[in-house]
C-alpha cells in the first residue's frame, strides 16, 4: 500500500494508532468516514512461505478509499503542499482502478495473476450479474439525461420518458463499457434484442444487488460530474478520457 502511493512506511498517526500513517495528517481528519475506518482494521494472515509467521495487512479496498480522501481534500483546498505528490498519485491510481479493478492490481503485485483460475472471468461475471431478475426501478437519474441533452444542445422534455436511440449507445460507451471486462457482453447476451430491435428489459435489471448495482450507481455519479464540468459533448469526451482513459471496445480488453 505504501509503495503504490510512493510513500515510506513512516509518518504521523494522529488519527489513532489503528489508522495507517499515510492518512495520519490532521488536515485529513474531516474526510475520514466509516468505510475507511472499516478498511483500516488490520487483516492478519499467515505468510505463504511459513504457516507459523503471522503478518498484518489491510483490506485492498483501503487503496481507493485513501485516494478519495486526498482527492476530496484537494477539491476543498485542504491539501498541504507536501501532500501534492500523493494527490497526483491518487489520480493515477483511481484511473488505473477504473480500467483493471483493485483485485487485478493486487493480483499483479503479488504475482497471483500467473495462478489465476481458468474460470476467473466467469467468477467475476457471477459477482456482477444476478441470477435473478431484479425488480425494475430507475437507476439513471433524470440529471443524467438532462446533461446529455444539454451537451448535444437538444431540447429536453422532462415529462417524456422517450429518448433518441443514440442515448443507448451513449450509455453503453460511457457507463457499461467501463464495468469489468465481459460484463456488457454478458448483459447483451442475457438481454437480447427482439425482432423489432428492442430489448425487453433494462440492462441494469440483470446486475447483482450487492456488487453490480452499487458499481453502476457510483460510476453514473462520476459521469454526471464530468458532464456538469463540460460545456459541450466534445469537451465531455476530452474530460472523460482524462479520467477513464481512451475508449476501447469491450471485446479487446483483457481481464487482468
Amino acid at each position: 500500500m505504501f509503495d503504490v502511493f510512493g510513500r515510506p512506511r513512516k509518518g504521523e498517526k494522529r488519527l489513532g494508532k489503528e489508522y495507517p500513517s499515510i492518512i495520519g495528517a490532521r488536515n485529513l481528519l474531516p474526510y475520514v468516514d466509516e468505510e475507511l475506518i472499516e478498511y483500516s482494521k488490520p487483516v492478519h494472515y499467515y505468510s505463504s512461505t511459513s504457516s507459523k509467521i503471522l503478518k498484518s495487512g489491510y483490506d485492498a479496498n483501503i487503496i481507493p478509499a485513501v485516494c478519495e480522501i486526498y482527492l476530496s481534500a484537494k477539491e476543498n483546498n485542504d491539501i498541504l503542499e507536501s501532500q501534492e505528490k500523493i494527490v497526483y498519485q491518487a489520480n493515477v491510481i483511481i484511473r488505473a482502478l477504473a480500467k483493471v479493478g483493485i483485485a487485478a492490481l493486487v493480483d499483479e503485485a503479488t504475482g497471483y495473476q500467473l495462478e489465476r483460475e481458468s474460470d476467473a472471468l466467469q467468477t467475476l461475471l457471477r459477482a456482477y450479474i444476478s441470477e435473478d431478475l431484479l425488480q425494475w426501478q430507475s437507476r439513471f437519474p433524470r440529471k443524467f439525461y438532462q446533461e446529455i441533452y444539454r451537451l448535444y444542445d437538444w431540447d429536453y422534455n422532462p415529462t417524456s420518458f422517450k429518448h433518441p436511440s443514440y442515448i443507448g449507445h451513449f450509455t453503453n460507451d460511457y457507463i457499461y463499457k467501463k464495468m469489468p471486462t465481459g460484463v456488457l457482453n454478458e448483459l447483451r447476451s442475457r438481454n437480447p434484442k427482439n425482432n423489432s430491435g428492442n430489448r425487453l428489459r433494462r440492462h441494469h435489471q440483470f446486475l447483482s444487488g450487492d456488487i453490480g448495482i452499487p458499481h453502476l450507481e457510483k460510476h453514473i455519479t462520476k459521469v454526471i460530474t464530468i458532464m456538469e464540468l463540460s460545456k459541450n459533448i466534445d469537451e465531455f469526451r476530452i474530460n472523460f478520457t482524462k479520467i477513464f482513459g481512451p475508449e476501447k471496445d469491450d471485446l479487446q480488453l483483457s481481464l487482468i
